[in-house]
């Protein structure tokens, strides 16, 4: 059952705070950003697949210059930079795995099944969704993230019509979340001090808000074997 536009806002302004702490002892961060992280803080490989909405060059210039805010404000805070280049809206989550073979069928069936659905994104092939910040804010104790919600009740109606095709493909047990990762943390947490630079960063960044659009015309089906190397594999709009 969907959630209405206004049971949406609710729940993702629930947590998506422009202030917040990470407390007054050791950040240790969340136990998975091993699998995407290696022990000298480079990106290790992760393969998986996903459908995401590339941005404007001039929407990953502006985040850009947040995440170079945030490593020259608290860099002990990080790992590896994401590369501009991918900076995305993810709309659908496929699979993911630090294991190859523990992916490789799951991603051959899922692109099979994101070509069968292919014709009904295609029916909103002109679809412009316009879309606001919310908050820069701590994902899972993984990553900092920057929340993002549809601006109007029919730009969120149609982001989870589109939603609804590719949970064909594969349903997921959470509910959508949209974001825009701009850094992971590192692999071995951070002090106190460096915590309080960050959180000093963050609320500097939250002093402003960001309007974009997502246009279907640049959803597509990808592919990655990092969190910084994402493969596009089919324009779903125009295949």
């Amino acid at each position: 059952m969907m959630e209405t536009y206004q049971e949406f806002l609710d729940r993702i302004f629930s947590f998506e705070k422009k202030e917040w702490t990470y407390g007054d002892g050791y950040f240790k961060g969340n136990p998975s950003i091993s699998k995407k992280v290696n022990p000298d803080n480079t990106f290790r490989n992760f393969y998986g697949d996903t459908v995401v909405f590339e941005l404007a060059a001039s929407v990953k210039e502006k985040l850009a210059a947040f995440a170079a805010f945030l490593y020259q404000s608290a860099p002990d805070c990080f790992c590896e930079r994401l590369v501009p280049q991918t900076f995305h809206v993810t709309l659908h989550d496929l699979s993911n795995s630090p294991v190859l073979q523990e992916v490789a069928k799951d991603v051959f069936e899922n692109e099979l099944k994101v070509i069968e659905q292919m014709q009904q994104v295609q029916k909103y092939e002109k679809t412009v969704l316009k879309m606001k910040s919310k908050a820069v804010f701590n994902m899972v104790d993984t990553s900092l993230v920057m929340g993002v919600y549809p601006a109007g009740g029919e730009d969120y109606r149609k982001m989870m019509e589109l939603y609804d095709i590719f949970d064909e493909v594969k349903r997921l047990p959470y509910p959508f979340t949209p974001h825009i990762t701009l850094a992971y943390y590192n692999v071995y947490g951070f002090d106190v001090q460096s915590a309080r630079g960050l959180e000093k960063a963050v609320r500097q960044l939250n002093e402003q808000e960001i309007e974009f659009e997502l246009s279907v015309e640049q959803l597509y089906y990808q592919k990655f074997v990092s969190m910084n190397d994402y493969i596009n594999v089919i324009n779903l709009a125009r295949h």
